[in-house]
Parts: C-alpha cells; structure tokens; sequence
C-alpha cells in the first residue's frame, strides 16, 4: 500500500507529525534512519531509541563498545543464572545425599553428559530469584534482538562480537556448561 501522499495521519499539510519515517524531526535535525534492508549507515543511525542517535564515527565507536558490553553482560547474567541453579542442586544433594544417585560412579568419572533430574521443590524465595534471573535474560535478550534489528552491519556485529565475548568470559570452562545460543528468549 503506497502511503507517499499522506503527509501525516494529523491531515494538513506538515504539522501532524505522525509519518512512517521512524523518528520525528523535533528538535529541527535529520530524523532517524530506519532501514529495513542490511546497511552500514553512520549517520542518523538511532538505536532503538530516538535519543540514541549515532551521527558521529565517535558516537559509533562508543555505541559498538556498549553494545558488545551489553551483549557480554547477557552471558554474565546466564552464568550467575547457572551458578545459582548449580547451588541449589548441590544444597539439595547435601542435605539428601542417598537420592543424588550417582548409581556407583565415582567424582571423577561423571558422565560428559550428566543429567541434572533431581527433582526437588524449590522455596519461593529460591523460585523467585530464578524468575528474576529469567526476566533479565528475556529483556537484555530482546533489546540486543533490537539492536541486531536495525540492521546495521556495525551494530549487529557490534552484538555477535560481545556475545562471544561474553561467552569466552563467562560461559565456563568446561564441556558439562550449557552452550544454548544468544536468544531473544
């Protein structure tokens, strides 16, 4: 549907405001770029919001270097999570050590791929902090998936580079942690 007559959904001629353009033109200055195709704009370039605005090699420089930080703290905030988690299940393993069932296997021969199925209930403190954990991963998730979809070369590796970042920092060392991928949720 071609909507390139309209000057605004306000009627008249300039004022209403209210275009498809992605961002008003307030302050008198360029409105923000929304490109729904693969680009490598430096300017006018906003960032899910408005006041988040790159117009400047410098503003670029300092948005990539936050979104690789926010990136890297998303798979900090999944690390914590697991600590949290492994906690728990080693709580429960000491105050119920005859239904750990190791089955006979020593410390030092776990399976690679050992199942955590203890089942156990959790306190609703314990719940809550496991909900709070998830919402932070949810919203840090989606807004990085905002970022990735402004489609932005930049900004979209500026994402991948800190997730691997993050990864590398925080999502262990050893074979038995988790590698499920970034995600929205």
């Amino acid at each position: 549907m071609d909507h390139g007559g309209h000057a605004g959904h306000g009627g008249g001629g300039g004022g209403g405001g209210g275009g498809h353009d992605g961002g008003g033109d307030h302050d008198g200055g360029a409105t923000c770029s929304m490109n729904m195709l693969f680009n490598w704009d430096t300017e006018n370039l906003c960032v899910v919001f408005e006041s988040w605005r790159i117009d400047t090699p410098a503003g670029l420089v300092f948005s990539f270097l936050v979104i690789v930080a926010m990136a890297a703290s998303y798979e900090a905030l999944r690390a914590q999570s697991r600590r949290f988690e492994e906690r728990l299940i080693e709580g429960e393993r000491k105050r119920h050590p005859e239904s750990s069932g190791s089955g006979g296997i020593g410390e030092d021969e776990t399976p690679l791929l050992a199942s955590h199925s203890s089942s156990f209930r959790l306190s609703n403190q314990q719940r809550l902090t496991r909900a709070l954990f998830y919402m932070a991963q949810v919203f840090v998730g989606f807004f990085l998936m905002l970022i990735f979809m402004t489609y932005n070369g930049y900004l979209m590796a500026a994402t991948v580079l800190g997730a691997g970042v993050g990864f590398f920092y925080f999502g262990g060392d050893t074979l038995a942690t988790s590698t499920k991928a970034l995600s929205c949720h």
